[in-house]
């Protein structure tokens, strides 16, 4: 055995273990004392990370079971506000219900009085508990509860979350069909003044006759309902009335899939009474929003366009620029003349043809273009007819609806009809009214200065020059265009390009399929177009309009406000609108509609043509919601009478997003952006003044008593889900206490066994360590001997 007095080794390991036990005994008393088993980090960093997101998973669920109670008290709110509703509905029934009765001998107006403020009342409820259109709560309600599991994090979140959607759960008395759609017509004392005025009778189209025509969601543009009201024998707003509701009966079983939803609108007319006992005519939806308009001057008084009870004037009247050719004048080349009726209602362009010889006179084409209006069934539908058409006077041309309308003409090279002398060829076989691309003849050489116009799409002309010399070829020609196309913005945007044909001819093409005409303007071949000079002027000239609607929307309907439109003329003017709105479950639907005006499509030359191809495709989706949605025409007198845009639609809410282009052609308002519908004022309450409306209003009531159940039904089961959720994350709540508590709590009386063990261990320690010291005092006795 060997001594060493430099190095104790004994002594040394006794303090190695004493300093190991005396941090066994200070982590011992730290978790005695804190309860945790996990009191720093290094302690358990992996169990620390565990409990860490134990504990923040536990103020999730605390804050979300607050957030589900919270969701419970507003749902016992709505649900306490939905059973007055029922209440108000019972009370409403029972009025109604009496004054249905036969033997009823009291004053329905009474009834009535209490009928429309309990209607009243089921409107603020409504709105007190958020559940009116555009309420507060009138939306898909996400409750964040917590304890979600997912693959991704929006998983866990949509997990984690309870929705009671009550998007389409709206409680007023629009959504119960309590209200509807009116539209407001004249005072019911001057009606008999109204129909007895001579220049009312003779607007008439039929005699003893008065025409309305409906537009609604299936039955629009050439589709639009004509309700024509025979007057005989009506002398009263009363049998006005029934007059006119016979008349809709008529018009709705028309057997056609427009009258049939026509038929399901339920448009009638009645006398409203007001506050102050004036009575009004109206007509009234209750299932749609709807647009009547006026097809004569008696018409157009009923709907309140009057003065001192004579209708307003509609005739729209368009004059040829010119007067037509003197009495025995013939034409002045073989053609196929086309006169172009656009506009007016009209869904797509009308064309009448007249195929002269240079032996027609003047009188021989306008017998013909007489006979070809009156015998032309859209041109009678429109009610368009050929007014005026005698040799040396201009060509009048009138709508009876107030309509604006255009006239234009092709191939009447000699500007006999005063139409202009636009040219869609330069043979004598060309058919049709433009082209994308026209094929001159020769160009003349030394004829001088020689002016060409160009039409795009129907437009105003755009004139161009070229001076011919004798020694001017086509190239030099097609140079000069093609220079000066590139300086014309409307040119450029429709694409022209110039270029050499076979012969000497030129050819003049859009490379973006946009429709042109030509027109010669200089005496001589010039061009090659013929030896007459043309005239410029094609755009028709309206004389006489009136700047005032003759239509009359529902009020009470969602509108998107009207928007201007000006004609898509140009191939790279294609215009996207989107509609978009929800359906029955609150489901976003959408619906793209592309405007253009080029070889591949024409939906966009006239504003009855763009809305005749937007409520085609409406109707043609596979959603209910948009096909609820209908576009209408109407006059701005804000703007001199400018036809514009209406959406209308009996949906709550609605939104057009408006898309640009080059030209800013098409719906031009709002380019680029989104409009938002808002609701047109007015509207009408189901009233029971008159046994056979409270009839109609016990039937109304009993659907809105079902209705009602539908959103009871809707905000229950949302009580039981959040009830559910809460029951769960209290289960997780308590389950992931036990977890972290596991974890992170201290087993104390473990942690006491081990307090135990580290004071006997640091005592035997202490007293190892001082005979350790103690020891190599032996080799003094060593050395004392």
């Amino acid at each position: 055995m060997a001594f060493s007095v430099n190095n104790n080794i004994a002594s040394l390991q006794a303090q190695e273990y004493l300093r190991v036990n005396q941090d066994f005994q200070q982590k011992t008393i730290s978790r005695v004392t804190s309860g945790l088993r996990i009191v720093a980090s290094g302690d358990d960093a992996a169990g620390l990370a565990i409990a860490n997101s134990f504990r923040s998973d536990r103020a999730v669920l605390t804050q979300g079971i607050r957030n589900a109670n919270d969701g419970l008290s507003t749902l016992q709110t709505i649900d306490g506000g939905l059973n007055n509703i029922s209440q108000l509905l019972d009370r409403a029934r029972t009025l109604a219900a009496q004054s249905a009765s036969g033997t009823f001998s009291g004053d329905r107006s009474v009834l009535n009085t209490e009928f429309q403020s309990t209607i009243d009342e089921i409107d603020r409820q409504a709105t007190t508990i958020g559940l009116n259109v555009g309420g507060l709560f009138a939306a898909n309600l996400k409750v964040f509860i917590g304890g979600g599991r997912g693959a991704t994090s929006s998983a866990q979140v949509d997990n984690g979350s309870v929705a009671v959607n009550l998007s389409q759960s709206t409680v007023d008395a629009r959504s119960l069909k309590l209200k509807g759609y009116q539209a407001t017509g004249a005072d019911a004392a001057d009606i008999d003044e109204i129909v007895g005025d001579s220049t009312n009778v003779a607007s008439q189209v039929v005699a003893g006759k008065t025409d309305f025509f409906f537009r609604g969601a299936g039955f629009s543009d050439d589709s639009r309902i004509r309700v024509s009201v025979n007057l005989a024998g009506v002398d009263t707003a009363d049998e006005l009335v029934t007059a006119i509701n016979n008349a809709i009966t008529e018009a709705g079983n028309g057997g056609t899939t427009a009258a049939t939803a026509f038929k399901n609108a339920g448009i009638r007319a009645r006398i409203v009474t007001g506050t102050d006992n004036s009575q009004t005519l109206v007509f009234e939806s209750s299932a749609g929003a709807f647009q009547v308009a006026a097809g004569d001057r008696l018409a157009n008084a009923l709907l309140g366009n009057h003065t001192d009870n004579v209708g307003t004037a509609l005739d729209y009247i368009v004059d040829g620029a010119t007067a037509t050719a003197s009495t025995g004048t013939t034409f002045s080349a073989a053609r196929d003349v086309v006169v172009r009726v656009q506009g007016g209602s009209l869904t797509t362009p009308t064309d009448l043809t007249l195929s002269v010889t240079t032996s027609t006179t003047i009188q021989d084409a306008l017998t013909s273009l007489s006979s070809l209006v009156a015998n032309n069934s859209s041109l009678i539908a429109a009610g368009i007819t050929l007014t005026t058409a005698t040799a040396g006077s201009a060509l009048r041309f009138t709508s009876k609806r107030g309509e604006n309308f255009e006239v234009l003409a092709v191939n009447d090279i000699g500007n006999r009809l005063g139409l202009g002398t636009a040219q869609n060829t330069a043979s004598t076989s060309g058919s049709g009214f433009d082209a994308t691309s026209i094929t001159t003849g020769a160009i003349t050489t030394g004829s001088g200065a020689a002016t060409l116009a160009i039409s795009i799409g129907g437009g105003s002309y755009v004139t161009l020059s070229h001076t011919f010399t004798t020694a001017t070829t086509a190239s030099d020609v097609v140079n000069t265009l093609n220079t000066q196309f590139a300086t014309q913005t409307s040119l450029q945007q429709a694409g022209l390009v110039a270029a050499t044909a076979s012969g000497g001819a030129i050819t003049i093409s859009s490379n973006n399929g946009t429709y042109f005409r030509l027109s010669s303007q200089t005496a001589g071949a010039g061009f090659g177009l013929g030896t007459v000079a043309g005239a410029t002027t094609t755009t028709s000239v309206a004389t006489t309009s009136n700047t005032t609607s003759a239509a009359v929307n529902s009020g009470g309907a969602s509108t998107s406000g009207l928007l201007t439109f000006s004609s898509i003329r140009t191939g790279n003017d294609d215009q996207a609108i989107t509609i978009t709105a929800k359906d029955a479950t609150g489901v976003q639907q959408s619906l793209s509609i592309t405007l253009q005006g080029d070889s591949t499509a024409r939906r966009g030359r006239t504003i009855d043509e763009a809305i005749d191809y937007i409520n085609t495709q409406l109707q043609a989706s596979s959603s209910d919601a948009l096909k609820k949605i209908v576009a209408v025409k109407e006059r701005d007198a804000s703007a001199s009478g400018a036809e514009k845009i209406r959406f209308l639609s009996a949906l709550p809410e609605f939104k057009v997003s408006v898309g640009d282009n080059p030209g800013d052609t098409g719906i031009t308002s709002s380019q680029g952006s989104v409009v938002s519908s808002s609701l047109l004022s007015g509207g009408s309450n189901i009233d029971i003044s008159s046994q056979s409306n409270a009839e109609a209003a016990v039937q109304a009531l009993a659907t809105a008593v079902t209705e009602l159940g539908k959103v009871q039904a809707v905000v229950g089961r949302g009580q039981n889900q959040l009830n559910f959720a809460v029951s769960l994350a209290q289960t997780q709540l308590t389950n992931i206490a036990a977890s972290e508590s596991r974890i992170r709590d201290a087993d104390l009386a473990a942690e006491a066994a081990n307090l135990v063990k580290a004071q006997i261990l640091q005592q035997a320690g202490i007293a190892a360590l001082s005979q350790a010291n103690s020891a190599p005092q032996a080799v003094l006795s060593l050395l004392r001997g």
